[in-house]
């Protein structure tokens, strides 16, 4: 009980995250998942061009109906295994993480089936939290917005809209963070009190709150933490990726140079597929890391230490 009473540190925080994530790397697909890493990949085809020039090909003309019927199925069925695939990462990421922080043995079939334990429940909380994060969105805009909409309405005065959409739209600016910046903390605690405590949908948001009432100002710094360590990430992760880029295309870039477009081409590609790999791990590793802080984050708050890992060296 002693140990469950020392002091909350921020750095034992960031260590025992870090030290999770790095030794049990089957979490890694589960924390690419979490951490939305398949929606951010394929944003980077949408420069894929669609204007070849020539007009279609007569087969694509006269199927145009079943291929856009074909897309659109196959659009959504993508969709759905992307969300399937969150939703059990979430929670079997949340409750692995929770169970090796304990000194227990998980593996990549386990958290699978932990994940797919909670789906429904997590997915419930989701909406729940949505919805709720849509109310306050609408009393936000009512507070602040509307007397901007009502200023437009009532005077055609330029000075009293300018002074009241600057004054009002600020406030509202404000009144968003001061409010959604909360919210996201309590969602972050709302998830780990439904997994690893058994709460029930509204439950969980009810023990977040409670949890964050009870730790404002721990959680905020947490959440500082977490913003400073993502923007210190991005920048490793650009910079990464700029170089390993420069040095994979250097091949395309020289063939493109000199007219050999079809060179540049195959080594352009040649290149991507040696890239994509190295993104995907990266996303999946950091997605792990951040999924395992506020996991590690809640345990400590709520007076549970992580237990040591044995030393696998």
């Amino acid at each position: 009980m002693e140990a469950e009473r020392r002091e909350f540190s921020y750095g034992d925080v960031i260590r025992d995250s870090f030290r999770i994530s790095w030794r049990n790397k089957f979490l890694w697909f589960f924390g690419f998942f979490a951490a939305g890493g398949a929606t951010n990949i394929s944003s980077n085809f949408s420069n894929v061009p669609t204007n070849f020039g020539g007009g279609l090909p007569p087969w694509v003309e006269n199927n145009l109906t079943a291929i856009i019927v074909f897309a659109a199925v196959l659009a959504v069925v993508l969709i759905l295994a992307l969300v399937f695939l969150y939703l059990v990462s979430v929670g079997g990421l949340t409750g692995s993480v929770a169970a090796i922080s304990r000194g227990e043995e998980r593996r990549f079939g386990s958290t699978f089936r932990a994940g797919m334990s909670s789906l429904w429940r997590v997915l419930g909380q989701i909406i729940l939290l949505f919805l709720i994060g849509l109310g306050l969105t609408i009393a936000i805009f009512l507070v602040a917005g509307l007397p901007i909409l009502l200023t437009f309405l009532l005077t055609d005065s330029t000075t009293a809209r300018i002074v009241v959409g600057i004054l009002f739209g600020l406030f509202g600016v404000l009144l968003l963070i001061a409010v959604f910046v909360p919210f996201a903390i309590i969602g972050q605690y709302a998830l780990r009190a439904l997994v690893i405590d058994g709460s029930g949908v509204a439950g969980g948001i009810r023990e977040g709150y409670d949890l964050f009432r009870r730790n404002i100002g721990k959680s905020l710094l947490l959440w500082l933490i977490n913003v400073g360590l993502s923007i210190g990430v991005g920048i490793v992760t650009f910079l990464v990726t700029l170089l390993l880029g420069l040095v994979l295309f250097l091949p395309a870039i020289l063939l493109g140079i000199s007219e050999e477009t079809t060179g540049a081409i195959v080594a352009g590609v040649f290149g991507a597929i040696l890239l994509l790999p190295i993104l995907v791990l990266l996303g999946a590793a950091t997605g792990t890391f951040f999924h395992a802080f506020w996991t590690i984050s809640y345990l400590r708050l709520t007076g549970r230490v992580s237990a040591p890992e044995p030393n696998l060296e």
